[in-house]
């Protein structure tokens, strides 16, 4: 289900829902006598991806806000990818092995699918849990869960400047909720279709004055909806349901003899399953019927460690240090066994130090800081024929960066920003895998950029904000396997310049709010992935080749409308225009659009009160048609479709609540990604068709 939102502020954007309004006391001066009147008005949301804590109206990034409260509202949310799967120009092409497509931007990066295993791959976006940023198999792979979470921040745009490597595409910080001091619980049960299940539960609280703990559990799961027809499928070794477990435990110490100190220890666990994809591969798609004898399924469990401490010093300068260390194994599984099953045996650590300075009122406040990182992945896939191919890869990451803000009146705020990044990509190891002679991998890379960034912006009044915003984006380069040659072929690094227009404002007493954001991203060597089955065989061609130019531009813009006290509509459009603009390599492929690029996004969504204790919500999201890939292969061109869901929340009492949705109410079974696979006519991901759900809540 998606957000009832009251604000959504783009190029410095927020969300807000009926929960997160207040009312207060507003006193009037009437002929010199003070009368009261009940208004309403809006939480300030404060943004702090950018490792600066802003409010919405000063921050430049186009950056939407998902708050806890918003969370709250929509109860049967699955994880992370539904909370934010209707963002104007943020676009999920499949249910499952998939990763968003930001402006344009596959941000798994430019290796996937098999060439993943081969190459090794860098996402191109960040996703930030709590200080652990997610690999590639994490985010392809796996869910975060949405429960007990805090606040998720979605940036579009190049955010290296702030967040460093695999970020040229944007950002999604995910903060989870940390121990109170007042005892808290909570626990949901949900159940729908296509045997949807989900049991959530936490508890917080305080463990003495100065020690507080926080527990959270969220499983889920449900069946594929993919009808397996063929009478030789077999799923013995594999599991091609979906499955979700995502643990967390926190400690909060806050030393009365040490004050200004705060200490924060967190362990999370997480354990995913799900199949390659959810596909049809016989015509008509809608019947979701697929006629392969077996699909490969993912499974991933991981291990994550959090130390975050922050001292205050009476200045007002804060000095944190975030260490966090995660262990992930993936496991690929195939019918049958020895026929393409992987494993990848991960670990990662990074460590993150900050000085921050200023506060909001000050004339200068910004931050200093220092980032590092490294991976190391063991990786091992098993096979019949010309042996198993075995790869070591490593990838450190060091960055120096800052970013301050200079108030140069109370109308004009001039930011700049730069970073240091320097990545090193690392993979050795070898393969004869389909390769007509055995291809070994020793790739040894370092690559270096300067991340500028400036803006400003400028308050018409305090309620009319504009503004403008400069940076560049980077992302290191790498090595893909050519199966037909049997070679190794690194690409370059790729680059980009991103120019943003933005504006937003507060109208008619805060009851209408109009935003909009306006882009143009200009792409150095950008990092295109081809894949093609060769004629006469059954092999695929998997490359990875720099265009050395390519650019996309487009607009986002919300309004919100507070119609009634108890009655919101919301409105929302993304519009998307890119080109592959010079490509000596393949030369055809100048001029075309970028794959998995929807032209626009419309949204439209309510919010209605009908009772004190009974709220309906509803939302439509249309979305333009767009090839599957770099090619612009007709065959595979994806029609526009339109998905409507709806909720209904009731409150039994403060602290129990039973609530009942619908996705995809119209029941819009249409394909989302198009492609030729060996062994079938034809392969088409699909939307999630008709879900029925309830679900209870109880909170104390």
């Amino acid at each position: 289900m998606k957000p009832t939102r009251i604000a959504t502020m783009l190029g410095s954007t927020a969300v807000f829902t009926v929960s997160q309004m207040v009312t207060s006391i507003a006193w009037a001066q009437d002929a010199g006598t003070g009368t009261a009147a009940d208004v309403t008005v809006l939480d300030t949301i404060l943004v702090s991806g950018e490792k600066i804590s802003r409010s919405l109206q000063e921050t430049a990034s186009s950056v939407e806000i998902i708050t806890g409260e918003d969370l709250e509202t929509r109860p049967d949310e699955e994880n992370v990818q539904s909370a934010i799967q209707d963002v104007p120009n943020v676009y999920y092409p499949g249910t499952a092995g998939v990763a968003p497509i930001i402006r344009g931007q596959d941000t798994q990066g430019p290796n996937t699918g098999a060439v993943a295993f081969y190459s090794g791959t860098v996402p191109r976006a960040s996703i930030n849990i709590d200080g652990h940023y997610q690999t590639y198999f994490e985010t392809v792979f796996g869910a975060t869960s949405i429960w007990d979470v805090d606040q998720i921040e979605v940036f579009r745009g190049p955010q290296t400047t702030s967040q460093g490597a695999n970020s040229i595409a944007g950002a999604i910080i995910v903060k989870t909720k940390d121990p109170t001091f007042t005892p808290e619980g909570a626990l949901q049960a949900e159940y729908g279709s296509y045997n949807t299940h989900r049991v959530s539960g936490m508890l917080s609280g305080p463990l003495s004055s100065q020690l507080a703990a926080r527990v959270a559990l969220d499983y889920y799961g449900r069946d594929t909806f993919i009808d397996y027809i063929n009478s030789s499928f077999t799923d013995d070794e594999t599991n091609l349901d979906i499955m979700s477990f995502n643990g967390r435990a926190k400690l909060l110490y806050t030393p009365d003899a040490i004050p200004g100190l705060t200490a924060k220890l967190t362990y999370a666990t997480a354990q995913n399953n799900q199949p390659t994809y959810e596909a049809a591969t016989v015509q008509p798609y809608d019947r979701l019927e697929n006629s392969q004898a077996n699909v490969p399924s993912f499974y991933s469990r991981s291990h994550t460690g959090i130390a975050d401490l922050s001292y205050e010093f009476e200045n007002g300068i804060v000095v944190s240090n975030v260490t966090q260390y995660t262990d992930l194994e993936v496991k690929r599984s195939v019918e049958t066994v020895g026929n393409g099953d992987a494993t990848i045996d991960q670990q990662n650590w990074s460590n993150e130090t900050l000085v921050n300075f200023g506060t909001q009122d000050s004339t200068f406040s910004g931050v200093a800081g220092l980032y590092a990182a490294h991976t190391q992945s063991d990786e091992t896939l098993l096979l019949p024929f010309n042996g198993s191919p075995d790869f070591e890869d490593s990838k450190t990451n060091l960055g120096v960066f800052t970013e301050i803000d200079y108030r140069i009146s109370d109308a004009w705020t001039l930011t700049g920003g730069l970073r240091f990044e320097s990545d090193r990509i690392k993979r050795t190891g070898l393969s004869s895998t389909v390769a007509p002679r055995p291809v070994d991998f020793d790739y040894d890379e370092t690559f270096n950029a300067l991340l500028p960034k400036i803006a400003l912006a400028y308050n018409i009044t305090p309620d009319v904000t504009v503004g403008g915003l400069v940076n560049r984006g980077f992302n290191p380069g790498g090595v893909a396997f050519d199966f037909l040659n049997g070679q190794a072929l690194p690409f370059k690094a790729e680059t980009s310049w991103n120019y943003e227009i933005f504006g937003r404002a507060n109208l008619l007493d805060d009851k209408l709010f109009v935003s909009a954001n306006l882009f143009y991203t200009d792409y150095h060597d950008s990092q295109r992935y081809f894949q093609t089955v060769l004629p006469g065989s059954s092999v695929t061609q998997l490359l990875t080749l720099n265009a050395e130019r390519a650019h996309a531009y487009g607009l986002e813009v919300a309004m919100s409308y507070q119609v009634l006290d108890n009655l919101r509509v919301n409105a929302n459009a993304g519009v998307l225009q890119s080109e592959i603009s010079e490509f000596d390599t393949l030369p055809s492929v100048e001029g075309n659009e970028f794959g998995k690029a929807p032209g626009y996004m419309l949204g439209f969504g309510v919010d209605w009160s009908v009772l004190e204790n009974l709220t309906l919500s509803a939302n439509v999201e249309h979305f333009d048609g767009y090839y599957s890939d770099d090619l612009n292969t007709p065959a595979f061109q994806v029609d526009p479709y339109t998905i409507a869901n709806a909720r209904a929340t009731y409150q039994v009492h403060d602290h129990f609540q039973l609530y009942g949705y619908v996705n995809n109410i119209f029941d819009e079974r249409v394909p989302t990604y198009l492609e030729n696979r060996p062994g079938v006519a034809s392969f088409a991901t699909m939307t999630a068709p008709r879900m029925f759900g309830i679900g209870a809540k109880a909170t104390f």
